[in-house]
């Protein structure tokens, strides 16, 4: 992928494709010859290795790590014959077992990769033979740029294809593309227009157009090209003519095109970046405390280097009195002087103290984060059954940051609602519809009629929607009115009205559907219809079209902008309703709703196509040039769709130009944001009372609309006249024909129309919240955690939903921003900032003064986009953020999602705080990649968020699971496990250095270094893995009632900057205890210096072993399993192998050694007392921490013990007396024991109920070791 990147900056911005079928088939497509030789083919590799160059590749890359080429000196090192402390193949051992165990790991996962892509390129589709003239099968890799392809219905696309034709007449191919934006909603593509005429038979081998398009991009939303018919003659190709790779063909028979790119070089797969790389808050951390072992090393090193110099200096004194250094050789040491041996010495001890870094520190993480993120995904809490959707973890080494998190940083849309939208509300003309959930209209409006549905995959949101009856009875009197009379005359709002309908039943990209679709080509590529034959195949749809019946009445009568006649109120529409209140064609309609399927692009676009046919303004079919409806008056209409300009970003609104086919009437249709369109529309009504009267009348419900948390849409349309519509159309098209800055010149020519617009009315669409998102959002506020909310909504909506996910409450002051000038932003910022801070002045005087007063008002914030634009600039920013840090919530309007990111980099950098950012949608993606984890919600709007993403769920309510459960969990086992891994090389290192203080600083060992080699890979590697795995310092349950818990990761307490040097000190004590105490119990002993080091060793491990016990906090089977079989395996390892080798590693000798060593007394004496005195401070210190310094966590435990034991007490019948400590015995039978134990419960809930009331870390410690106090004792 970088090499293509790479190459497409230094190669011209297009490429030319020649059509493979012009060029010699006996050419390979690989031959500098062929012109498409430069573009790769269609097969796939993400494999990093091959058979071949796997072993040379991995060890490359692995010895790219820092602690490997440490390791891999140590092992050089050792091959020097004056400085070996080890037997040369032995040191080797660790190495080669970190090496090994990493490269299987990598082997598997590129195995994978391998099945993965076998299996993709290996799929099957048709590809046309230039030799055989007709489509042949053949495999994706064979695919090459430049060959034409067959697909059929349900079939996935191979590689990007550009569309050439379409069974559709109309030449549309409708696409599913959840499998790269992750949308379930249906897309149309259109074939090239103006390549072939209608009705003319298509043939790949005569297509000898060449085509050039832009060189390969990873944007999936543009494209741009030609094709060249001849010199002068070009037709510009865009989105709408590419087919992705991985997307499905759906609702369309067949289609054929020409592959454009392939393989690597498709837009899928320059999308496919991977799982991402982050280096979490706790590997930083355990790289700190790395250089101070590096540090330790080289200490240690220089003092026995400068020990053993200046022993060899007063050599003469030791050599008379060799009692001084037992187990010692004397040798030739007179032929090296005192600076030369200490040179030596000092490279031999850095391969002695090569435990001091931890070997298997780095993989061992790794494989902790695996096991983690392995039974993360498997907890069924993440499942959500409605979209069949689980916890995905895409970043697998940042699994620990999701317990230190403190701010999130949240979209609405989608994220903290369902994205599910609901038509409650509209308003038309300035009045107001509400559509009330509890409102009785079942004696009006007919039980069939007011419950019309229609089958679709999307959504069955409003398939019982209930219809307002005042809208209901205006358009039924449109239908009374149509069969009284010849000549319809349709009062100014009763239009507005139908107008209204139509334009939420056609501004849109609503697909219908209503047949299946299957491909008519046999076995051998050939079409076995002849309707198929043409260039876009003129299938008919017939189930349908027995119904269409064009109407002959006009669509709308034409209004005039004298604005005479007064418009009808609301009673008087009600008044003329027919008895049954039915819409006209009810039974058409009931019938086409059995076959009609509606496929949106969005939750919006579906829920008012569904509103607009609950109300009889139904869509009944869709080309790319017609559009065909029913309406209440007119019955069925068939309009002529001249232009749809699509929606954006910056224009926030969508239109639709369509031409009536009688009165050939141009009228376009826009919706969009209340902003978007209320600031275009006609000011040459501004005098007019009657339609000021309507805009304000229609602002004010849009306001109401946004405060009850309602999305909404405005409405609004043009009558073009012809000579309008033809100038601006040589304007649109000569910005489609322009391939530099077309977007640009396309946008200009949508804003020009998009003028002098008339207001309709505007929607209410309400977007649910989803469920347990302000229980979840209430708890993440207890645990510590800011929320800011980043949306794209009106300032009054997200306030509104604020409110409802009780992130705000109505005791908070609401702060709101809205600046139109960098200097009035400055303003604002500065007097709250002040304000907050003199409030809270006053306060603490009021409560010095008055002790129940609060000690502090609450404030939250609600800025919108313009503000934020001037806050996020360098000189206002310091302000703006101090302002944040004051307010307990912060709400950004019409953000932006460059804005969002910003938001997120401001706090992640100058704050230095751990952020998350969860969105669901492309707007989201920028901030999700800004902060140190982001969340994707796999909801309704794509997987853009998802992809982006570093873990993703489907509702925002696991975010409190992942936090406080799996966050807190991870966080707590990471730290204990790293801590663990530097003890066990401190302990073996100390008491490696206390031996040469007393051997002469000469670079000997008394433990056989086959024991030091295993110990860290085997002996005592499994038990602290399987605790980072599975161990839990308190339930999950806990956790998630009491979220205070959470900031002890928030704050880092567990592994702190003083971590090490606690288990620096730890390990120090531990290892004079094993040393010294064997050392003098062995001083009147005749024992070898094998026999000495195997005790230490026994020692040493038993009491590493017995260390993890006491610090795990919950045991399960697996690790009483593997703490006791790491002990027998180094047991049986040591008598099995001391019974077979004689010498294995000169000149130690161990054969029998542990049998001798374990058939005296004194063994086993020492290993005891050795294993007591090394652990009683430990088990010491943490007796007083817990009684009288407990962490939350302590306390929570002792709640949790005190509660078994009183549901103990409830569940024994049969005991007789009830001792409470601190009391006297309380001694009775029946009645009197029952109300001692009543008693004494009371007591206990009543100290349960004072921990549960405390403020979690602002706990009083006195407190808490008063309420643990109250045990109970059962004597039955």
């Amino acid at each position: 992928m970088g090499n293509i990147i790479e190459r497409g900056k230094t190669t011209p911005k297009y490429r030319t494709i020649v059509p493979n079928c012009t060029v010699d088939p006996a050419i390979p497509h690989s031959h500098k010859s062929h012109p498409n030789h430069g573009y790769l083919s269609n097969k796939i590799q993400t494999t990093r290795y091959s058979v071949i160059t796997f072993l040379p590749k991995n060890l490359f890359e692995q010895f790219h790590r820092y602690a490997n080429l440490y390791f891999l000196f140590v092992v050089a090192l050792n091959w020097v014959p004056e400085v070996n402390a080890f037997a040369k193949e032995i040191t080797m051992l660790p190495v080669i077992f970190v090496l090994g165990v990493t490269a299987i790991k990598d082997a598997f996962e590129d195995f994978r990769r391998y099945r993965s892509d076998k299996k993709v390129n290996f799929h099957n589709c048709r590809k046309f033979s230039c030799i055989e003239k007709r489509y042949v099968k053949t495999e994706w890799h064979d695919i090459h740029v430049g060959d034409f392809v067959h697909l059929s219905c349900n079939e996935i696309i191979p590689a990007d294809i550009l569309l050439l034709r379409s069974s559709d007449k109309e030449g549309i191919c409708h696409i599913e593309t959840c499998n790269i934006d992750g949308e379930n909603n249906l897309k149309q593509r259109y074939s090239v227009k103006g390549l072939n005429t209608k009705g003319s038979e298509f043939d790949p081998s005569g297509f000898r157009n060449n085509i050039e398009v832009e060189q390969p991009n990873c944007d999936i939303y543009k494209f741009k090209g030609y094709i060249f018919k001849n010199e002068e003659n070009k037709i510009a190709l865009n989105t709408d003519n590419l087919l992705l790779r991985g997307c499905v063909i759906r609702n369309t028979d067949f289609i054929e095109g020409i592959c454009v790119y392939a393989g690597h070089e498709t837009k899928a797969l320059l999308n496919n970046r991977g799982p991402r790389y982050k280096r979490s808050k706790l590997e930083r951390a355990i790289n700190r405390d790395v250089v101070w072992c590096v540090v330790l090393l080289l200490f240690l090193c220089f003092f026995c280097a400068i020990g053993s110099g200046i022993w060899l200096a007063d050599y003469n004194t030791l050599k008379e009195n060799t009692n001084l250094v037992p187990f010692i050789s004397f040798g030739d040491l007179d032929q090296y002087s005192p600076l030369y041996q200490g040179f030596i010495v000092f490279w031999t001890y850095v391969i002695i103290y090569q435990a001091v870094i931890p070997l298997p520190l780095y993989v061992s993480v790794e494989l902790v984060k695996l096991g983690q993120v392995y039974f993360m995904a498997q907890d069924i809490e993440f499942y959500h059954p409605e979209s069949d959707k689980r916890l995905e973890c895409r970043a697998l080494n940042i699994t620990e940051d999701l317990g230190q998190i403190q701010y999130v940083f949240s979209d609405k849309t989608g994220t903290l609602t369902e994205n599910i939208m609901e038509f409650k509300s509209c308003t038309i003309g300035g009045i107001d519809y509400p559509h009330l959930p509890g409102e009785d209209d079942s004696s009006e409006i007919s039980e069939v009629d007011s419950k019309i549905s229609i089958p679709s995959r999307n959504s069955s949101v409003l398939e019982n929607l209930r219809l307002e009856p005042a809208l209901q009875r205006e358009l039924s009197n449109m239908c009374l009115r149509s069969l009284d009379s010849v000549e319809l005359v349709i009062p100014r709002h009763v239009q507005r009205v139908q107008e209204f309908f139509l334009l939420m039943a056609v501004c849109n990209t609503v697909v219908v559907s209503h047949h299946p679709h299957e491909d008519n080509m046999d076995e051998s590529g050939f079409l076995t219809d002849p309707q198929f034959q043409g260039g876009n195949a003129a299938y008919v749809d017939q189930p349908l079209d027995k119904y269409l019946r064009l109407s002959q009445s006009s669509l709308l009568s034409v209004r005039s902008k004298t604005r005479s006649v007064a418009s009808a109120s609301s009673q008087d529409l009600r008044d003329t309703a027919t008895p049954d209140g039915s819409i006209g064609g009810s039974s058409f309609l009931s019938d086409m709703s059995s076959r009609t399927r509606y496929e949106a692009e969005s939750p919006d676009e579906l829920a008012l196509v569904k509103a607009a046919s609950t109300y009889g303004c139904r869509l009944l079919k869709r080309s790319s040039e017609t559009v065909v409806v029913w309406l209440p008056a007119e019955g069925e209409v068939e309009l002529e769709i001249l232009h749809i300009l699509p929606f954006d970003s910056t224009r926030k609104r969508m239109s639709v130009i369509l031409r009536h086919p009688l009165s050939k009437e141009i009228t376009l249709y826009t919706k969009g944001a209340d902003s978007a369109i209320l600031s275009v529309l006609d000011k040459s009504f501004k005098d007019d009372d009657e339609y000021r009267l309507q805009r304000d009348q229609t602002i004010e419900c849009i306001t109401q609309y946004a405060m009850k948390g309602l999305r909404t849409l405005c409405m609004a349309k043009r009558v073009l006249k012809e000579g309008e519509y033809k100038a601006w159309l040589v304007e649109y098209l000569a910005a489609s024909a322009t391939l530099e800055e077309r977007e640009e010149l396309l946008l200009k020519s949508y804003c020009d129309i998009e003028t002098n617009l008339d207001l309709l009315g505007a929607t209410g669409i309400e977007d649910k919240l989803q469920d347990g998102v302000p229980e979840a959002i209430a708890k993440l506020g207890e645990a510590g955690i800011k929320l800011w909310v980043l949306t794209g909504d009106k300032q009054e909506t997200a306030i509104q939903i604020a409110y409802s996910t009780k992130l705000f409450t109505k005791k908070q002051e609401v702060i709101q921003l809205n600046a139109t000038t960098k200097e009035e932003a400055e303003a604002l910022l500065r007097h709250h900032s002040e304000q907050i801070s003199k409030d809270y002045k006053s306060s603490i005087k009021e409560h010095n003064t008055d002790p129940s007063t609060p000690i502090f008002r609450e404030y939250v914030l609600v800025i919108d986009g313009t503000t934020l634009t001037f806050a996020l600039t360098e000189e206002l920013d310091p302000i703006f953020l101090a302002l944040c840090q004051k307010c307990k919530a912060v709400v950004c309007c019409r953000a932006t999602p460059i804005q969002k990111g910003n938001v997120v980099k401001l706090v992640k950098e100058r704050l230095k705080k751990m952020t998350l950012a969860i969105g669901d949608g492309a707007n989201d993606v920028s901030m999700i990649q800004t902060a140190d984890i982001g969340i994707g919600i796999s909801g309704q709007e794509g997987m853009q968020a998802v992809m982006a993403s570093d873990f993703a769920i489907a509702q925002f309510r696991f975010l409190l699971r992942l936090l406080l459960v799996h966050g807190h969990w991870n966080y707590f086992r990471l730290s204990n496990f790293a801590a663990f891994m530097f003890y066990k090389s401190l302990i073996t290192v100390f008491i490696l250095f206390w031996y040469q203080i007393f051997s002469g600083f000469s670079g000997s060992l008394m433990i056989d270094s086959l024991y030091l080699m295993l110990e860290h890979i085997i002996f005592t590697a499994f038990p602290p893995f399987i605790n980072g795995v599975f161990d839990k310092d308190t339930s999950a349950e806990n956790l998630l009632d009491k979220p205070y818990l959470y900031k002890a990761g928030q704050n880092s307490k567990l592994y702190t900057k003083w971590t090490f040097g606690i288990v620096f000190l730890d390990s120090l004590y531990q290892s004079m205890v094993i040393y010294f105490i064997n050392h003098y119990s062995y001083t009147n002993y005749s024992v070898g210096i094998w026999e000495f080091g195997t005790t230490i060793c026994v020692c040493m491990i038993l009491i590493i072993l017995l260390q993890i016990g006491l610090e795990t906090n919950s045991w399960v089977w697996i690790q009483w399993l593997f703490l006791i079989l790491s002990f027998m395996v180094f047991w049986m390892f040591a008598i099995i192998s001391n019974a077979i080798f004689f010498t294995f590693d000169p000149p130690s000798n161990p054969y029998w050694v542990m049998e001798n060593t374990i058939s005296q007394a004194i063994h086993s004496c020492i290993a005891i007392f050795v294993c007591v005195l090394a652990l009683l401070p430990r088990v010491i210190i943490k007796s007083i921490q817990f009684t009288f310094f407990p962490t939350d966590i302590d306390v929570v435990k002792q709640q949790t013990r005190e509660t078994m034991t009183t549901e103990e007490i409830k569940q024994d019948g049969g005991c007789d007396n009830v001792t409470a400590s601190g009391h006297d015995n309380v001694t009775a039978s029946g009645h009197d024991t029952a109300q001692s134990m009543q008693t004494d419960d009371t007591s206990i809930d009543n100290t349960e109920t004072r921990v549960n009331g405390m403020n979690g870390p602002n706990m009083d410690n006195t407190t808490r070791r008063r309420d643990q106090s109250q045990s109970i004792v059962v004597k039955c």
